[in-house]
């Protein structure tokens, strides 16, 4: 058969097409990346996240016996692979559909990882029992990571920063030294604090840090600089989040001075959208 595979939103190269992918070629079927608008092919599959997926329907997944294919990274031509090295999460967030739509906690395969790079889609990988031991299958395959998704930051302890330092965790583009945490809400200040100190201590450099900020769902503007602040004062690099709520012109107006790094030339005060932009 032709397979058409079509990828309708996202920035990041599709999981389940490259998957579907695999499947079909291991059928000896042809597949190609397409656009909605091509035709002559026997089956079409689109994939959607924001506009479909989970935001559509929370229970979707692949079939069985699909799910399970390592991907076809030749679809998007990647030099990384991308996957999950385990599924679900401990924590039961209010915001975040994560525990409902994945179920337990559970580690998965590590076959997924093909290449000398690899972006991981983990929605808590330090809550498994084994990231020592993935951290240190890094370190001895000289294995760069990009932990995307973010990692606990409540769960950091001395053992597994002394590890981490050693892993080449990078960035989305795999240029920059990078590790992803969130401070999505006031009541962990404390662990955040601890564990950044915990980093730096094992030797991590502070502006190695992004912190996930979490704005608009249960918190107001001058919790949300507070926050900022905090991660600012540490060293470290804050990076708003915005929940569904932008139509609020002072929290874009926020988002925009900390994500674009404008807080480092002036005051939000003295913050003018209409002469930065």
């Amino acid at each position: 058969m032709n397979v058409g595979l079509i990828q309708v939103d996202g920035k990041l190269p599709n999981l389940a097409l490259m998957k579907l992918s695999a499947f079909h070629k291991a059928r000896g079927d042809h597949v190609k990346l397409i656009d909605i608008s091509t035709n002559n092919f026997d089956v079409v599959y689109g994939s959607k996240i924001f506009m479909g997926g989970s935001g559509y329907d929370i229970k979707q997944k692949l079939p069985d016996g699909i799910e399970e294919m390592i991907p076809d990274y030749d679809l998007f031509n990647l030099d990384y692979s991308i996957g999950f090295t385990s599924r679900g999460c401990i924590r039961k967030c209010n915001f975040c559909i994560v525990n409902e739509k994945e179920g337990e906690f559970k580690d998965d395969s590590m076959r997924f990882i093909k290449h000398s790079k690899v972006l991981l889609l983990d929605n808590n990988f330090l809550a498994s029992e084994k990231c020592i031991d993935k951290l240190n299958y890094f370190i001895d395959n000289k294995i760069k990571v990009c932990f995307n998704q973010g990692l606990d930051i409540r769960l950091m302890t001395k053992e597994i920063a002394e590890v981490l330092v050693n892993v080449k965790y990078y960035d989305l583009n795999f240029k920059k030294r990078r590790l992803y945490f969130a401070f999505d809400d006031l009541s962990i200040e404390k662990s955040v604090i601890r564990g950044i100190d915990i980093l730096i201590n094992a030797g991590v450099k502070p502006d190695h840090l992004m912190f996930y900020v979490l704005c608009g769902f249960n918190t107001n503007h001058k919790q949300d600089y507070y926050r900022f602040k905090v991660l600012n004062d540490l060293g470290c690099l804050p990076f708003i989040m915005i929940y569904n709520n932008r139509g609020n012109k002072k929290l874009r107006d926020f988002s925009r001075w900390v994500n674009k790094r404008y807080y480092k030339v002036c005051s939000f005060d003295d913050y003018n959208t209409k002469v930065i932009e």
